[in-house]
């Protein structure tokens, strides 16, 4: 038997979360030449906009790629913690200069 997604269903699906900071965006497009589903787009003016949320995959390519970080993207990760759980930061081998 088929199992068929009801709007219940739907609305369990985690909605990505894309902030773009229009005082710091010049507009240059990359965030939208970089998305690979096609969830941002430029308006008349060459902004970008989220043209369908939908289609995001947290993938953050759009805020990796601003050269203004003027957009940020909320990532999946961050809304499966545990509750009252903080999670440790992970340590990074950063040589030294000495």
């Amino acid at each position: 038997m088929r199992e068929f997604m009801t709007a219940e269903t739907k609305k369990k699906k985690e909605e990505p979360k894309i902030d773009i900071y229009r005082a710091w965006c010049k507009a240059c497009g990359i965030c939208v030449a970089f998305c690979p589903t096609g969830a941002l787009a430029k308006d008349e003016g060459g902004s970008p906009y989220v043209k369908d949320i939908g289609k995001c995959i947290h993938c953050g390519w759009c805020e990796i790629r601003c050269p203004d970080f003027a957009i940020t993207v909320e990532q999946k990760s961050k809304k499966k913690e545990g509750k009252g759980e903080e999670k440790e930061p992970e340590e990074r081998g950063i040589a030294s200069g000495q």
